[in-house]
């Protein structure tokens, strides 16, 4: 298993060499090696950390400014580290600021609770954070804060709503807060040269918003976490543009900055997953979304696991089956070379046999030349050993007869290999793209469902939620996933039912009703058509036992006028893809 899964990196390294541009690969280089290194970045975080609160425990009886200010500390280097300590840091500063009455203290204590809480994704409690805040009571830095932080949280309300009735009304609130905070930011700083691209951006003017982002990015003084939030929105305008290639170089140098400053609450790597996943580098998209979701589940954060455990399975599923299929064609193409060898091995044999029997004959004919006096004997032996030979040659015909033989079946197996990865490929991409949908339409239904549900739950609306709840008709789902199967199958191989109901006489055929694709029973062998032969996975698939889905088939297969290893055979062979 390790040898194959060898093979498979091997196979994926050619790929990326064959694809990928130089600098791609280079990026891709250095943001493995960071990944192999993060746990360093994160003990020397860890570090940071450790002494801070070593100063804090020698600081326990000292001023509240001064446990104040050390508690600060250690909430910035947890900030996008880890959420729960992060808000047991916001906490204290809040006890510290109601301790010590200071009514500046206690609204930035807010303010800093109020930006944990939109980080984990928990927008009610940000919302109710954030609406005990005054203004009035932050200092200068503070209130560019504030207003930034109330620009993200609409702006993530809008993505999260994500409806023509609601979204419009948190964008435009979220752009006014935005022209707030940029009137508070000092003119040339980070945050206000980020915030008016930003701005730029959700006013639709991608290109000034591009401008403004490369002027950050090409500047020196960035800390690892700016260059990584400046690169992260480089790549989601590229990706929200349809550019993925153009995406894929920010969101690794995004990933790459993130993995330095130990910042755990990101999404440049999960994007970059999904990109790399497309391009069918398996294993690299496997590796950067299973570091975005440990990184996830280290900082709790609620809606990026959610996100994750989406793709995260499509992933790990493509990995698996691609394995399998490389140890399949693998095993067969080392068979076939095994038998070519063989076959050469023989055949180089008889060339040598050939070779030391024909010098044998030349050195008789000489001795035939020296000897005159037994010309006629020498004559007549010469020709029997010339009809040796030619029987030999004969022979060697014939061997070469079999050899091309074998090369023709050897070239029909290849065709036959490479049309059924063709009618893989096809069959992948089909259903990929199928199940991306149905996937996509299900999770934008669930996402209604629960904010029609938050809302009938804020307005205690019991009986409506009751309704909402029944109205979730997961049978009527069933059966529609079963008909949209049905269009993608027929899609794939239009003649299926036609070819199937060949192996039948006329009153034995497969009727289907008005508006029917396939039945029941043809699903199933639709299933094994695709490749799927075990009962127990054609059962789960279908949501029947495993004896309802042997006792059909054998039903079925006892009708047909062909054996049943050639009914088997025809299913495979004799129903024909629309490639």
């Amino acid at each position: 298993m390790k040898k194959l899964i060898i093979l498979v990196c091997a196979i994926s390294c050619i790929q990326s060499i064959c694809l990928g541009s130089p600098l791609d690969d280079s990026l891709i280089t250095e943001l493995n090696t960071a990944i192999q290194h993060a746990s360093q970045y994160d003990a020397e975080k860890m570090s940071k950390i450790n002494t801070l609160k070593k100063l804090a425990a020698e600081n326990s009886s000292a001023e509240l400014s001064v446990r104040y200010n050390i508690d600060v500390q250690l909430y910035e280097e947890y900030k996008y580290f880890n959420f729960d300590s992060s808000l047991k840091y916001t906490s204290n500063l809040q006890r510290f600021a109601v301790q010590k009455d200071d009514a500046f203290l206690i609204t930035d204590a807010k303010l800093k609770y109020a930006f944990i809480l939109l980080s984990a994704g928990m927008f009610k409690e940000t919302f109710d954070a954030l609406n005990s805040i005054e203004a009035r009571n932050l200092r200068e830095p503070g209130k560019a804060e504030l207003y930034s932080l109330m620009a993200r949280y609409y702006f993530n309300l809008s993505e999260y709503t994500n409806d023509f009735m609601h979204s419009p009304a948190y964008n435009a609130t979220a752009n006014s807060y935005l022209d707030s905070a940029l009137a508070h930011y000092p003119a040339g700083s980070f945050d206000h040269d980020y915030y008016e691209a930003l701005k730029f951006l959700k006013k639709g003017e991608a290109d000034n918003a591009q401008r403004k982002l490369s002027a950050l990015i090409a500047r020196q003084d960035l800390s690892y976490h700016e260059r990584a939030l400046a690169t992260s929105t480089m790549g989601g305008i590229f990706i929200g543009q349809g550019q993925e290639e153009k995406a894929k170089p920010f969101l690794i140098e995004a990933s790459i900055a993130d993995i330095k400053s130990s910042t755990k609450e990101t999404l440049a790597l999960q994007f970059l997953a999904g990109i790399i996943y497309k391009e069918g580098l398996l294993e690299d998209a496997l590796l950067y979304i299973e570091k975005a979701n440990v990184d996830a589940t280290f900082y709790n954060a609620r809606l990026r696991k959610v996100q994750i455990g989406a793709v995260l399975p499509l992933i790990e599923g493509d990995m698996i089956r691609t394995i399998r299929s490389q140890k399949k064609a693998l095993q067969a193409y080392l068979i076939s070379l095994s038998v070519v060898v063989l076959l050469l091995a023989g055949l180089a044999v008889v060339i040598f046999m050939q070779v030391k029997k024909l010098q044998l004959t030349r050195k008789r004919l000489s001795e035939a030349n020296l000897k005159q006096q037994q010309a006629n004997e020498q004559l007549s032996e010469a020709n029997a050993l010339k009809e040796a030979y030619n029987n030999q040659l004969r022979e060697m015909n014939d061997e070469l007869v079999k050899v091309n033989q074998v090369k023709e079946k050897y070239n029909e197996q290849l065709k036959a290999i490479n049309r059924q990865l063709l009618e893989s490929n096809k069959i992948k991409e089909e259903y990929i793209g199928y199940y991306f949908k149905m996937d996509t339409e299900f999770m934008a239904r669930m996402e209604k469902l629960i904010a029609q549900m938050d809302k009938k739950l804020l307005e205690r609306k019991w009986d409506e939620m009751k309704y909402l709840l029944k109205s979730v008709d997961m049978k009527k789902e069933k059966e529609e996933l079963l008909r949209n199967f049905d269009k993608v199958f027929i899609r794939l191989f239009p003649d299926f039912v036609t070819q199937f109901n060949a192996m039948f006489h006329q009153e034995d055929q497969t009727v289907l009703k008005e508006g029917q694709l396939l039945n029941p029973e043809l699903r199933i062998f639709a299933l094994i058509r695709l490749g799927i032969t075990e009962n127990e996975k054609i059962a789960e698939i279908l949501d029947y036992s495993i004896n309802t889905i042997y006792a059909k088939k054998t039903k079925i297969r006892s009708k047909a006028i062909v054996s049943k290893d050639e009914f088997e055979r025809r299913i495979i062979e004799n129903t024909n893809m629309n490639l």
